[in-house]
């Protein structure tokens, strides 16, 4: 009995393990269908750089059927993005175009190595395909994709040293290096996603405000000198290699000898605009002095005029950063353009003509000696110089209130 019990038990054993196996090969008999999903990049790993907005194109095609090799039109893919250490920052979503093209925009503020990879699919009835594959009666269907790596940056220029103690020269040494080196095999620890890995930059093509760098005895410090005639140098660093998208860095800084001469053109010219104001506030009709509103259309002109100078004079900043390399051309035109309104507006103010005009050449110049100029070096994280920039906000303010409470003294 013994024995019929082991040869029973042995039987059902030896079906149970049949069946599994007849199992199996059914489910590898099945037939699997994909779509693919690749970067239409020329590789795998590009480079980007930092505060740029990034182009990241996908490319979907049905991988089976008679639609096989044509494109998933009218699809939704979802991209996820991981730092080097697998960290998911986020998942973006594109539509296919006509030719299965999905095309995804990025940023980055920070230096980091970050993948995209598909990760979802959706046609346009509303099938979602996947990595994980999902079975239709005897046909399983997925999604194949391929990923791209986006190296975000490549150099970062610091300021070693400074020399504009000649007139009209300014001579500075620069530190260049590497951000990131992925062909050194960058890792980045899980504690610090966005570590930046700097290396000396040796070799490396370095311009400063469009004159070409040479570097010194010590690998990675490149040094310069160009002509400026501002009392602040407003510099900037190119950096480029074959291979690598170039990176610009921006510096400003006072320009000692130079300062001594605007700043004496300042003191002069404020000292004649006293003297102007003083004396029609001084100056006397009949039988009484004129301090009342009668006054106020030649003193806001006379405002209006300061306040139109110093939009002139970052018009020339505008085209020197322009001609050094910065992207100010639109700053010089701006501030020429409110150099213009704010010299007629004051010139008619003088005259008591045409007060509605006036009042809307005020506003020119208040806006380009703050906001433009905010904007213009914020682009390049140059700090704002507020003691220019909060006088001329007064002072064209002040120009405008004069201007405004002197209405019944203008001819219009």
């Amino acid at each position: 009995m013994a024995s019929k019990r082991i040869a029973i038990i042995s039987a059902l054993f030896f079906l149970l393990c049949l069946s599994s196996s007849v199992e199996k090969i059914s489910a590898q008999t099945d037939s699997q269908y994909w779509v693919t999903v690749n970067p239409a990049t020329s590789s795998s790993i590009v480079y980007g750089n930092v505060e740029k907005n990034w182009v990241i194109p996908f490319q979907a095609l049905w991988s089976y059927g008679e639609n096989s090799g044509k494109a998933v039109e009218n699809a939704t893919l979802n991209v996820e993005i991981k730092t080097a250490d697998d960290v998911s920052v986020e998942t973006i979503y594109a539509k296919t175009n006509s030719t299965g093209f999905a095309t995804f925009y990025y940023i980055s503020q920070n230096p980091a190595v970050l993948t995209f990879t598909p990760t979802s699919l959706v046609t346009k009835n509303e099938t979602e395909y996947t990595s994980n594959l999902f079975e239709d009666g005897q046909n399983v269907y997925g999604l194949q994709p391929n990923s791209v790596t986006v190296y975000w940056d490549t150099f970062d220029a610091s300021l070693l040293s400074i020399d504009t103690y000649t007139q009209g020269v300014t001579t500075v040494s620069v530190n260049v290096t590497f951000l990131m080196v992925p062909e050194d095999g960058l890792i980045i620890p899980n504690s610090s996603p966005e570590q930046i890995y700097p290396k000396i930059a040796h070799g490396v093509k370095v311009t400063i405000n469009g004159v070409k760098a040479e570097e010194t005895s010590v690998s990675g410090v490149y040094t310069a000198n160009f002509s400026t005639w501002l009392p602040t140098t407003y510099m900037i660093v190119e950096s480029s290699q074959d291979g690598w998208l170039s990176s610009h860095n921006g510096f400003s800084f006072d320009h000692n000898s130079n300062s001594v001469i605007w700043n004496s053109a300042v003191a002069i010219l404020l000292v004649v605009v006293a003297v102007l104001v003083l004396n029609r506030l001084f100056k006397k009709t009949e039988d009484t002095a004129r301090f009342g509103s009668a006054g106020f259309p030649f003193i806001g002109g006379v405002l209006l005029a300061l306040a139109s100078f110093i939009s002139l004079y970052w018009g020339a900043v505008g085209l020197d950063g322009t001609l050094s390399g910065f992207d100010w051309l639109w700053l010089f035109a701006f501030q020429s353009l409110s150099f213009g309104f704010g010299l007629v507006g004051s010139i008619l103010s003088v005259m008591k003509r045409k007060q509605a005009l006036i009042i809307f050449a005020v506003c020119v110049p208040l806006l380009a000696n703050v906001i433009a100029i905010k904007s213009a070096l914020d682009a390049y994280h140059l700090g704002a110089p507020w003691l220019i920039i909060v006088p001329s906000f007064i002072i064209s303010v002040l120009s405008g209130i004069l201007i405004l409470n002197a209405d019944k003294h203008f001819r219009n």
